[in-house]
């Protein structure tokens, strides 16, 4: 394979040309099959896509800057699968991604700006789209919630559109694709909706403040009818018919779902949905025979403490409204999504159940705003049923290979849910953040011994510096000296540099990873940034981060400053792992891309290498 002509006079660090990098992935593709690399992904929030142009504050998958995004860390990091943490309706009061809704997709997804297209019946206008809505944010790195939720935003421009789609012919394409959703969609589409007009009727978002019949509709499964046809009545501030835009809205973020996997398929980039395993208020509402009525699930937050955070499913109703329920849940994502990443996992094996505590009739928080409860005493033992017989069952029903269902045990239950899943052909999560001389380092789990984490077979498991919870690794180096010991002998590094420098320990972190089939890394880690997506168990600033619109300046820059994914690095330092510390021509290769990314001063982007000419 032959270099360019400047790997004998290369004197300073800077971004690849085009030229460069279409060598660049050659070279690390092939150290890529060399060492039999399946699966890197890269942890992407939808809040945390820039936006190149009418920017409202809060990224999506759903936009071209999302396919752009992508293709830039498949060239640089060998990237060829992105998890979407859960996309479901979030609000203004309540951020995080994780309290979303299991069905409905968050109306803050849908990219207005391609309801302008002939596609969509152009049912937002080039005027539509110089909104102050979509001008007035400046800050493009943090996530603008407010202007999201603000009147004028999201909701209303959506408003608009379906206005002007309820005028479309029957006959229009866009209104048959809408009745053709709503019939697939009719286990859940409906009631979500019909959640909404019961909250316009009452005056309130939280259900808890409804009037008894209301809260209660779907006490029974087949529901109060005669309540059902008098909300489909409801209509909202504009006008609308609230049941009816609230299944436009869904239609609408539906099909740019759609269209967004089939465009990252298209380049060799596979999109796994993180399926949260809590519930929202409107889930609960709509499926209330499947719940507890009381009880919730919860968590140990130490000091003998526990935290309720979502309404916790019936298990005593597997075989019935509760099966169902989770059944339909996978089955929609695994027809959204090409695998799954199921978060806390171990609550559908070894569960935590719990009943929040009440203080005249309110529920009771910690200052960090955690809602209290204590645990049952007699918890459910579920074991590898669900995982076995409804997960894979609906993942096989999908044509959803199983080690693309990904199970997340961390924390809580999750040691001693190992043995319920562990010959179920799923893949395990794990993290090397705590990385020491057992949990947390890839020979450990790949080798011989009685622990439940060892005798991990490389592909049957994946790991990364963190999850989004975690601190970033900027942050983990400050702390995490007592890695160096492992790193170094398993990667045949200098132990004393690793212990005194910050960026060699973290290009160790990340050579580390490549050393097994499958691992994963978030976006703040790849781009080298210091901030955090979320900090558990507090409230105030979380889900904020986003990249910056230049984000190849951001990433070259701090590869440049030893901070980052230098892919050619980290590959060059796991084929030297796996060959007693002795390089090759391939690692020679590699570390001439590593030192080039490395050095400061060049030029900061692609289009200002090529402008430079570096090639001739």
């Amino acid at each position: 394979m032959k270099l360019s002509a400047i790997q004998n006079n290369v004197s300073f660090g800077r971004a690849l040309s085009s030229k460069e990098k279409k060598e660049f992935v050659k070279v690390t593709d092939e150290a890529r099959k060399q060492l039999g690399i399946e699966k890197t992904t890269a942890t992407i929030f939808d809040f945390s896509v820039p936006s190149s142009k009418n920017d409202t504050g809060i990224g999506t998958s759903f936009s071209p800057d999302a396919q752009e995004l992508a293709a830039f860390l498949k060239t640089m990091c060998g990237v060829n699968s992105i998890q979407q943490p859960p996309q479901g309706e979030i609000s203004n009061l309540v951020r995080s991604p994780y309290s979303g809704t299991s069905f409905s997709l968050g109306m803050h997804m849908i990219d207005l700006n391609k309801l302008n297209e002939k596609e969509y019946g152009g049912l937002l206008t080039a005027k539509d789209l110089k909104s102050p809505y979509m001008t007035r944010v400046t800050n493009h790195d943090t996530v603008n919630y407010d202007n999201v939720f603000s009147e004028d935003g999201q909701k209303a421009m959506l408003q608009k559109a379906y206005a002007r789609f309820e005028k479309l012919d029957e006959s229009s394409p866009l209104k048959k694709e809408f009745a053709k959703f709503k019939k697939e969609n009719s286990f859940w589409v409906e009631k979500d909706a019909l959640f909404e007009a019961a909250a316009v009727a009452n005056g309130s978002q939280d259900m808890r403040t409804w009037n008894q019949r209301d809260q209660y509709i779907y006490a029974s499964k087949e529901g109060d009818q005669e309540r059902i046809a008098q909300l489909k009545q409801v209509k909202d501030e504009a006008g609308n018919n609230v049941v009816d835009y609230e299944q436009f809205v869904q239609f609408i973020a539906d099909k740019q779902q759609k269209e967004a996997k089939a465009n990252f398929n298209k380049q060799g980039i596979d999109i796994d949905g993180d399926c949260q395993i809590g519930f929202s208020q409107k889930d609960f509402w709509g499926h209330r025979s499947a719940f507890y009525d009381k009880y919730e699930f919860g968590c140990d937050i130490g000091d003998g403490k526990y935290s309720c955070w979502s309404p916790a499913i019936n298990f005593d109703k597997l075989d019935g409204d509760a099966g169902e329920l989770l059944y339909n849940k996978f089955d929609l994502f695994f027809k959204r999504y090409d695998g799954v990443r199921i978060d806390a996992a171990w609550q559908l094996i070894n569960p935590t159940i719990c009943e929040p505590y009440s203080d005249n009739g309110h529920d009771v928080f910690d200052n960090n705003g955690n809602k209290l409860g204590r645990k049952l005493d007699n918890q459910p033992h579920v074991g590898q049923r669900i995982i076995k017989d409804i997960v894979l069952h609906a993942a096989d029903k999908n044509g959803v290979k199983r080690d693309k269902v990904s199970l997340e045990l961390l924390g809580g239950n999750s040691y001693d849910s190992l043995d319920a899943v562990k010959d179920l052909g799923a893949t395990l999560i794990h993290i090397s953040r705590y990385g020491g001389d057992q949990w947390g380092r890839v020979k450990f789990y790949e080798s011989h011994g009685s622990n439940k984490y060892q005798n991990m077979q490389p592909g049957r498991y994946t790991i990364g510096p963190g999850t989004h919870d975690d601190d970033p690794l900027q942050e983990q180096v400050e702390y995490g000296q007592n890695r160096a010991g492992y790193l170094a002998g398993d990667l045949h590094l200098d132990y004393n540099d690793l212990r005194n420098s910050k960026e060699s320990l973290s290009k160790a972190i990340f050579a580390e990873m490549f050393t097994t089939k499958k691992q994963f890394a978030t976006l703040p880690d790849i781009l080298g940034s210091r901030r955090r997506i979320n900090t558990p168990n507090t409230t105030n600033g979380n889900w904020s981060y986003r990249a910056t619109q230049d984000y190849e300046r951001e990433y070259f820059e701090n590869l440049a400053q030893g901070k980052g994914l230098n892919s050619a690095d980290a590959l060059s330092k796991a084929i030297k792992a796996k060959q007693g510390g002795r390089g090759s021509a391939l690692t020679d290769k590699l570390e001439h891309f590593a030192r080039i990314l490395r050095q400061p001063d060049g030029p900061m982007t692609t289009k200002e290498a090529d402008k430079m000419n570096l090639n001739a």
